[in-house]
């Protein structure tokens, strides 16, 4: 079989959520010496990838598909990898803010004790250093693709990036709720109770003002570019991908407890993916249903499980 016959099986295998059988064929043809063949298989291993365990694999492959994508001219890939390296630096910058959370736990309840070791404040400073760097590149990479989006009639285009800014500005909303949470351990529990969350009261609990204010424009500012790129799809008729929009926004807002709006996106994204035969997604947007019944009673516990908690 050739390598051009492989990644159809694999993307055939990905799109009726065989993702077990698509992987190994996907890390084979990485293993290409097919400039187009490897950057196809990266572009599908990002759809296959666990998101969060294996955040520093994609950030990899994902470099590597920036350099090939520049090096056949293939522009819109390369414009689509940044805005996916983007994503997946505010992930990074997440486990950064949660160490330096960490690092400072005691001084946030007792205001006289500051590091408990030199040795901590030292990875204190070097994390801060760290997610600066992180955080200007972040913010160069959102600039460069979105203005090259507003100048582009291309709607495909303009809708895949709208779409990746969208998840920039998720994740950095979770991530400012975290880093710029004050208070000390009364406040803390109080503002992590279920149904002071479910209302946002932790907003005015655990937050100052202006923090506040900066929160409240990042998920803002997410809801609009998912908005504009489910717009940009449907003016270009692209079916499919506003179904992807349709979904992710739905995620996006159940995160952020707008569980009404999370739901009409969800059916919306549900129409689309039966009228275009979309056999992944449809079963990402049923397994999605029962989590959205949930309303975050019951998500996804990081921490434990890369033992985040621990010492």
């Amino acid at each position: 079989m050739s390598e051009t016959q492989k990644l159809k099986e694999a993307q055939l295998l990905i799109s009726m959520n065989n993702v077990e059988k698509a992987t190994p064929l996907l890390w084979n043809l990485y293993s290409s010496n097919n400039p187009n063949i490897k950057l196809n298989a990266i572009l599908s291993l990002l759809a296959v990838l666990d998101y969060v365990a294996e955040t520093e694999k994609i950030l990899r492959i994902i470099e590597e598909g920036i350099k090939i994508a520049i090096s056949v001219g293939k522009n819109d890939v390369v414009t689509f990898l940044l805005g996916r390296k983007s994503f997946f630096l505010e992930s990074v910058l997440g486990f950064l803010i949660y160490r330096q959370k960490n690092l400072v736990l005691s001084a946030n309840v007792f205001k006289w004790i500051n590091f408990a070791t030199v040795k901590e404040k030292r990875e204190f400073e070097a994390i801060a250093a760290k997610r600066q760097q992180i955080e200007k590149e972040i913010k160069e990479i959102e600039n460069n693709i979105l203005g090259m989006a507003e100048a582009s009639p291309d709607h495909y285009f303009r809708g895949h990036v709208f779409m990746a800014v969208g998840e920039i500005y998720g994740s950095r909303y979770l991530n400012d709720k975290l880093d710029l949470m004050i208070g000390g351990k009364l406040r803390s529990k109080i503002g992590n109770i279920y149904f002071i969350r479910r209302w946002n009261l932790d907003n005015l609990l655990l937050y100052r003002n202006s923090d506040r204010r900066k929160i409240v424009r990042h998920k803002k500012n997410c809801i609009l570019f998912f908005r504009r790129a489910i717009s940009d799809f449907e003016a270009g008729g692209n079916e499919a991908d506003m179904a992807h929009a349709c979904y992710n926004l739905a995620v996006k807002l159940k995160m952020m407890f707008h569980f009404r709006d999370a739901k009409k996106y969800l059916e919306q994204a549900e129409r689309l993916a039966r009228n275009n035969d979309e056999g992944r997604l449809l079963s990402q947007i049923l397994s999605f249903r029962s989590e959205l019944k949930d309303k975050n009673k019951n998500v996804r516990n990081y921490v434990e499980e890369f033992g985040l908690d621990l010492p």
